[in-house]
């Protein structure tokens, strides 16, 4: 998982984690905690390699840093408002020439339909991953929403 500088390097936007991406971090971070308290209560413990405790705490630090800044952020009112708007008009796009799902389906009978697709995909790269940011804040909870793949028409 790349972490980077949390900017979308195709829309240039601020990209909000994905549920799976921040219960993996909030994982890690519990992980880390679970150490560290195990550490405390037990001062005694020997292992082969000595473990660092300030090192942890920092770990920690970070992860609720990561977590803090990839967390989407609650949309209201007016914004929303206009972010729904935003995410209509790109589903319109988005529908425009994109392979039906009859064609994605079965490509043995639809020759040339994964060619399209490569291509519907390259044009509309910006499209899509502004698509996917939008609905990971509109619908922080919901991991289907940001699936473009459910705007195929069925023929």
């Amino acid at each position: 998982m790349v972490r980077g500088k949390g900017v979308n390097p195709v829309t240039g936007l601020k990209r909000s984690m994905t549920m799976g991406e921040l219960q993996d971090i909030q994982a890690q971070k519990a992980e880390s905690e679970a150490t560290l308290n195990y550490l405390n209560e037990n001062p005694g413990a020997t292992t082969s390699q000595p473990v660092d405790k300030v090192r942890l705490q920092k770990e920690i630090q970070r992860y609720d840093s990561i977590i803090h800044e990839g967390s989407p952020k609650e949309v209201r009112g007016i914004n929303k408002d206009r972010l729904i708007k935003e995410a209509d008009e790109l589903r319109e796009t988005l529908r425009k020439g994109m392979p039906t799902r009859e064609e994605m389906d079965h490509p043995a009978k639809n020759p040339g339909a994964v060619a399209k697709h490569i291509g519907w995909n390259k044009r509309n790269r910006e499209n899509i991953e502004r698509y996917k940011d939008i609905m990971r804040q509109v619908e922080p909870n919901d991991p289907t929403a940001t699936n473009y793949d459910n705007l195929r028409r069925e023929k």
